[in-house]
This record gives structure tokens, C-alpha cells and sequence, in this order.
């Protein structure tokens, strides 16, 4: 039986704390038997639940069944023995109870001088089943039935090929010149020295994933229909379609279809919804903007996100939806997000579904390099005063929401103030930030840490430099200290009255600490209170200012041994 290493302990524990998941499941004991909710371990064992755990596993991605652990409570079950004889048993069992059969691969592994078993369910290419006809695969919720509809789209998920590069066998010619010769055309215009310029066409199809040798054959990708098939070889891809309806304010409606080509798809679409996009007129002091309904980069962006990196197996259809009466536009792309990429984590994280895809596009200039186009997106949003997108994963796509009115015009006007006095436009950092800043008037720097999508590496130092330039500025101190936006910034009335009650809840907090203080030491100075409120020489005048106004107030007094140089002060006593 294989033997793990030390550091398999460790990776035991991460995945004992992650819990039962789509790939790890825990049992008591090797057999099935249960009474009363414990496992019995004296009777003739039985193996179809087990054999059910094993085919959901296979169908997913395989996973790990973690034998001699307690399900509810995940501690080691102290009873817990096993022998190779019975282990070899459990494994012919789980292969008369599958098919296509499946083979588990055993491991041993000693947590705190106890062996357990590990039972490995490896991938597989194939759709497995119970020997009683059921077909189920893993979630995170446990084990589920395949639906009918997801049995082809499983199967295809399968290959061990990205589906990209799935061939595929056409009767007749499948290549289009025309569509050939408008890709070479389309690298040359984007960067005339391309090495792929060079190649024979044989060569030039091939290192651009459009076809696949398969024994004697040279055979057509999914990628290669996708940019240079003819219209009969893109009839293999009937789905591969964009819907849009354009719903009006009146309750009418207009529908659009796109098919075919990736190329002529995304330029249709686009040509389409760029047609429809709105302006409205904002002054703020001597600038003007035009802020439109939804502009033509978060529209490009988002179209070609949904091409490129839609799931080519799944036999559904890319579709935008437009409501003008709720004023906003979403696009639903078949698949949910790739593995590691979620709702939270989308504009950091990357992970190319169709890789060969993206690389052809980015080598036309309709792509860029990974991860911009949602950064590109972000800050187009932030500087036109927008709110961000809205993913949703639901069972079987994803769905990006954005909407047309804004919500911030103040983003908007400090977008141009910075263009305005740095020269360039601000950076997603700098926007994210102070759109923060904005919508909740004061900020810690723990609280900007948690935004979703800014790193707190990044924050201190994005900080640092609002405040050099005048748009932020701090109020408070040490556990206190929060950041608010500069008075410069500040234009209409209600915004200067939120200035100056910030700065007044400051004072009358810096006030308390140093009542606080004499309520406990007997005098303070002026050195004192500085290191007391965490501020620096040059606030010297300040501190002195708090001194006469508590003063006034009648809270302290100056001591009689006071010195023109060190003015002391207590408590004045009731």
C-alpha cells in the first residue's frame, strides 16, 4: 500500500478543516451499515453507498473518501482497524458496483499514531454509472442526479483536451479563405512584424491551435471553426450564437441574432449596441462631460469576455438582455466561472477557459492581456460615476449586470479634478478608494483592506498618495484614525458641513483623551498631549488650542508651577 509522506499530514488537516466537499467525503468505518446514525462493524458488508460517493466523484473530478472519521463531529474514530484483505475486497466490490468500472487507488495515512485509509477516485474521461443505472456526480452539497440535459455537456467536459482544441471531422472543405485571409490581414494591422506572418499556412493554422494531428490526419479545432471555418463547418457549432432583445420603455421589444464566426459575431453585436448608446450633458465648474448610457469600452469588454470565454461545451447561446424602464443591460455567458474565479475574486483572478482563443484574439487586437478587461471595465465605470458590476453564477452560466444611471457625480468631478492636475487619468486603485471615500464620508484603512477587489498591500501606499495630491486627508488618531475627503474637494454646502462636523467629532474626541488622562495623572504639557494624540511637532499651536478651549470650557486649569517654557495644566476640581 503507498505510503504518504509527512507533509500529507498537513495537507490531511486542510482538507479535515475544509470539510465534506465536492472532492473529499468522510466515513467511520469501510462498509455502509448504520443504525441509529453510527456506523455497525459486524455484518455482512454492503457497498452501494459507497459505490454511489465513487461514481459522483468520477463524474466531477475525482476526490478522496477518508475513511475512519467521524462524519459529524471530523475526529478520529479510535475504533477505527483495517486489513489489506479487506481493503482489496472494498475495491472489487466498488468494481462490480460501477460502470465503466472504477479502480480506487488505497493510501495509508498515520494521524496521531492512528493509520487511516484514504481511498483515491481518480479523474476519468469517461461518464460513469451505478450497476444499479444511476448517474450521479459530486457538488459541494453531496451527490446529485445528472439531468438528462447534462449528460452531453458532462461528456464533453471530460476530454482531457482543453475544448478548444476538441477536433472534429467535417465531409468536405471546411477551411473559408476569405475568413483566412481577413485574420492574416487583422495580425498585420496589430503588429506588422508578427512571427506568425511568416508561416506556411500549415504551420500558421497549426501554432494557432486551429488544427490538431490526430494519427495520419490533420484535423479542424473548435478554434479553428470558430475564426476561419465556412458556413458549413460552423453548422457543427449551432449554439455558438449571440441573442440580444432590446426591451423598451412602451413594453415593446426588438430581437437581434448574430451567428457564426467569432469575429463577425463580436463585430455585429457590438456595431449594434454601440448604436443605441445614450449621452447626457454634466458641467462641474469649467468641465464638461458627456457620461453615456453604456459606453462603448464596458460594451466591447464585456461582449468579448462573454465570447471568449464561454463554455464551448455546453450548448447554449450567449445572451444580452437590454431594459431601458430599469435602465440597465446584463450579457449571460454559457458556463459558470473557471476553476479558482469567483463573484468575489473575478477582477484579480484569471483562469482562460478557451486559451486559444484569447491568444488569436489578443493577436488581432480585440483582446489584451489577461485580466485588463475587467480592470479596463472598473475604471471606466468609477470615472463616469457608475456602479460596478453585479456578476451572478447561477447552475449552469454566468450573468454580468451593469447599469445606466449614475451614482456618484462627485467621482465624476474628482476623476477630472485629478486628470486635470496630475495630467493622466487615475488609476482603479486611486478609484476604488475614493469611491469608498465617498459613498461612506469616512474610512479606516482595515475597512479598505476587505473591499473585494483592492489587495491591502496596495491600500497604505494608494493612501499615501490621495493625501500627497489633496483628495483625501486623515481625521483621527491610532485605533481612530480614518480618512475623509480633503476640504479642497469639497464644493457644495452639504459637503463642507460634513467636513466640519468630521472635524469637530475629532476634536471633541482628542478633548476626551486628554481629560481622560488627568483624570489619572495629576498635569499635562504640551509635549505630553502630542504623544497622547499621536501628533507631530508641528501641531504644537493645535494642541495649545485645545488647551485654551478646554480652558474656556472650565474642564482644566494651569498648574502655578508652570514655566514659559513648559506650561503645565490639571483638572480643574468641582
Amino acid at each position: 500500500m503507498k505510503k504518504r509522506t509527512k507533509l500529507s499530514v498537513q495537507w490531511f488537516y486542510s482538507l479535515l478543516e475544509r470539510g465534506e466537499c465536492d472532492i473529499l467525503d468522510f466515513k467511520e468505518q469501510l462498509n455502509d451499515k448504520t443504525a441509529f446514525g453510527r456506523s455497525l462493524k459486524n455484518f455482512s458488508p454492503k457497498y452501494d453507498e459507497t459505490a454511489k460517493d465513487v461514481v459522483a466523484f468520477a463524474n466531477n473530478k475525482g476526490g478522496f473518501l477518508f475513511i475512519g472519521i467521524v462524519d459529524g463531529t471530523k475526529e478520529i474514530n479510535k475504533d477505527f482497524v483495517y486489513n489489506k484483505e479487506k481493503v482489496y475486497d472494498l475495491i472489487r466490490q466498488i468494481q462490480d458496483r460501477t460502470e465503466p468500472t472504477i479502480t480506487l487507488i488505497p493510501h495509508k495515512i498515520n494521524v496521531e499514531g492512528k493509520d487511516l485509509l484514504v481511498l483515491e477516485v481518480p479523474f476519468s474521461t469517461q461518464l460513469h454509472r451505478t450497476s444499479r443505472g444511476e448517474f450521479l456526480i459530486r457538488s459541494n452539497d453531496g451527490n446529485r442526479a445528472i439531468e438528462p440535459y447534462e449528460m452531453a455537456t458532462i461528456m464533453s467536459e471530460k476530454g482531457l483536451i482543453v475544448y478548444d482544441q476538441k477536433s472534429w471531422r467535417i465531409s468536405g472543405e471546411w477551411l473559408d479563405e476569405k475568413r483566412l485571409s481577413n485574420l492574416r490581414d487583422m495580425i498585420a494591422a496589430k503588429n506588422s512584424e508578427s512571427p506568425y506572418l511568416n508561416k506556411s499556412l500549415d504551420d500558421f493554422l497549426d501554432s494557432l491551435g486551429m488544427t490538431r494531428e490526430e494519427g495520419d490526419e490533420t484535423l479542424p479545432t473548435t478554434t479553428g471553426l470558430l475564426f476561419v471555418g465556412n458556413q458549413t463547418a460552423l453548422r457543427e457549432l449551432p449554439f455558438y450564437e449571440v441573442r440580444y432583445i432590446h426591451y423598451f420603455e412602451d413594453g415593446t421589444y426588438k430581437p437581434y441574432e448574430f451567428k457564426g464566426n467569432i469575429i463577425e459575431v463580436a463585430k455585429a453585436c457590438f456595431n449594434q449596441l454601440k448604436a443605441e448608446i445614450k449621452q447626457k450633458e454634466y458641467i462641474f465648474g469649467l468641465f464638461r462631460e458627456y457620461v453615456e448610457d453604456y459606453s462603448e469600452i464596458v460594451i466591447r469588454e464585456l461582449l468579448i469576455n462573454a465570447l471568449a470565454h464561454r463554455s464551448l461545451s455546453r450548448q447554449q447561446i450567449v445572451e444580452i438582455r437590454k431594459y431601458d424602464e430599469d435602465g440597465y443591460l446584463e450579457i449571460e455567458s454559457p458556463g459558470r466561472f473557471p476553476e479558482g474565479v469567483t463573484v468575489n475574486n473575478y477582477l484579480r483572478k484569471t483562469n482562460p477557459r478557451n486559451p486559444y482563443v484569447m491568444d488569436i484574439l489578443r493577436e488581432i487586437g480585440l483582446a489584451e492581456k489577461a485580466g485588463s478587461g475587467f480592470d479596463k471595465i472598473f475604471t471606466d465605470l468609477l470615472k463616469k460615476g457608475k456602479s460596478l458590476p453585479e456578476p451572478e453564477e447561477t447552475e449552469t452560466s454566468v450573468i454580468f449586470r451593469i447599469k445606466s444611471n449614475i451614482v456618484s457625480e462627485k467621482l465624476i468631478e474628482l476623476s477630472l479634478l485629478y486628470e486635470n492636475q496630475v495630467g493622466k487619468p487615475m488609476k482603479l486603485n486611486e478609484l476604488l478608494i475614493l469611491s469608498e471615500v465617498v459613498n461612506r464620508k469616512r474610512i479606516k484603512v482595515s475597512d479598505l483592506a476587505n473591499i473585494p477587489n483592492m489587495g491591502a498591500y496596495r491600500v497604505e501606499s494608494v493612501i499615501e498618495r490621495l493625501c500627497g495630491l489633496e483628495f483625501l486627508e486623515p481625521s483621527g488618531k491610532t485605533s481612530g484614525l480614518s480618512y475623509i475627503l480633503h476640504i479642497s474637494k469639497r464644493k457644495d454646502i452639504d459637503d463642507k458641513i460634513d467636513y466640519v462636523k468630521s472635524k469637530k467629532q475629532e476634536k471633541a474626541r482628542q478633548k476626551e483623551a486628554i481629560l481622560r488622562y488627568l483624570d489619572s495623572i495629576p498635569t499635562i504639557n504640551n509635549t505630553e498631549a502630542r504623544q497622547l494624540l499621536s501628533l507631530p511637532e508641528k501641531d504644537r499651536s493645535k494642541v495649545s488650542r485645545l488647551f485654551a478651549e478646554l480652558i474656556s470650557e472650565n474642564e482644566i486649569v494651569q498648574t502655578k508651577e508652570s514655566t514659559v517654557n513648559n506650561v503645565k495644566y490639571k483638572r480643574l476640581k468641582e
